[in-house]
């Protein structure tokens, strides 16, 4: 075989391989809530795929998410008792890449749908405590959220990673991971937990969320080919 099919043949083999990782990507997650939440998939207006929930921020909750697309968010719904203390903490691994993200203020997003008449039935503000929103009400957060660009950047406070009171540490969760919450600006403080995550009702409900993790591009593997194709037929 020429070194011209050779290379032919590489990049045959490496567009296969690679549209067939594109197909698909599988998530596992560990992660707690207080008080409560709903893990959706979907791209950048509604969700498509639900993959569990919980309402006890003591346990560390584990799901996998199998054969989702490279270009869907990962969506967590919450709502606390606006009580005490409120937080989101986690980690997301995408077992099919290998790559891992944790909850941060850097990639996450997050949109305090119980602001807007629009996404909150309850009038603005007035989310009722303890109440989880239906994947409708999701949705249509989702939807209202992108069209109208009103994802955000999340909060947190100095030394709220994995560990810090009042939740102590959580298993199978990095101790870099942040603890992280939407701060309305609302809140006076003074409850023995800082803001964001002293309970209240910071434009409860919320919904945060995170872009897939894009595979390497193989632009660059088939430009280093071309090269050497160009290079060898001259």
């Amino acid at each position: 075989m020429t070194n011209v099919r050779k290379s032919l043949l590489a990049v045959a083999v490496l567009g296969t391989v690679f549209s067939g990782a594109a197909l698909a990507d599988d998530w596992n997650m560990y992660l707690t809530v207080d008080n409560q939440f709903d893990v959706y998939y979907g791209n950048s207006t509604a969700t498509n795929y639900f993959a569990g929930g919980g309402s006890n921020w003591s346990t560390t909750y584990n799901f996998t998410a199998l054969g989702r697309s490279p270009t869907d968010f990962t969506y967590v719904a919450t709502a606390s008792d606006q009580w005490v203390a409120q937080g989101f903490i986690g980690v997301f691994t995408n077992t099919t890449l290998g790559a891992t993200i944790e909850t941060n203020t850097v990639i996450w997003e997050v949109f305090p749908a119980g602001a807007f008449a629009a996404t909150n039935p309850y009038s603005p503000g007035a989310w009722p405590a303890s109440l989880m929103p239906t994947q409708t009400q999701v949705d249509t957060a989702i939807n209202y959220a992108t069209t109208n660009n009103l994802w955000v950047a999340p909060s947190t406070a100095p030394g709220y990673t994995n560990g810090a009171a009042p939740w102590g540490t959580r298993p199978n969760i990095p101790a870099y991971a942040n603890w992280i919450w939407y701060d309305s600006h609302k809140d006076p403080g003074g409850g023995g937990i800082p803001v964001p995550f002293d309970g209240f009702n910071h434009d409860e409900f919320l919904v945060f969320r995170v872009a897939g993790i894009a595979p390497e591009p193989v632009s660059a593997v088939l430009l280093a080919l071309g090269g050497l194709l160009v290079r060898r037929k001259r």
